[in-house]
């Protein structure tokens, strides 16, 4: 019985040491997931406020594209060139009638003439 005693008592203080090593870890591991879960709400929340952010913003452009396309646009200096172009036009037409350059008048047929041909 001595013996067996002998035997027990070093290794209940083993137990009892590595019991306390896990006891400390544990409460390291939940110290960190009590951090971990406060700084997750914290990103939650900020990403919230993000998306109410660019909610509005989005709103803002919104209103911003319609007020732009109710209004009427400025007058180009090229609005009447490209109308001739889109009624068929040639490029000598343009430049007599325009005083474009060979160069412009072919761009402008090239961006704005007909499709189909």
């Amino acid at each position: 019985m001595a013996a067996v005693l002998v035997w027990l008592v070093p290794a209940y203080i083993a137990l009892k040491r590595d019991y306390q090593r896990l006891n400390e870890r544990v409460s390291r591991i939940s110290n960190d997931l009590a951090g971990l879960c406060s700084a997750a709400l914290a990103v939650d929340r900020r990403i919230e406020i993000s998306g109410e952010q660019l909610k509005q913003l989005n709103d803002k452009l919104t209103e911003r594209a319609e007020d732009r396309t109710n209004e009427q646009p400025p007058d180009h200096p090229y609005r009447s060139v490209i109308q001739k172009v889109r009624s068929g036009a040639s490029v000598n037409e343009l430049m007599q009638s325009a005083g474009l350059s060979h160069d412009e008048a072919a761009l402008l047929i090239r961006l704005h003439g007909s499709k189909t041909s």
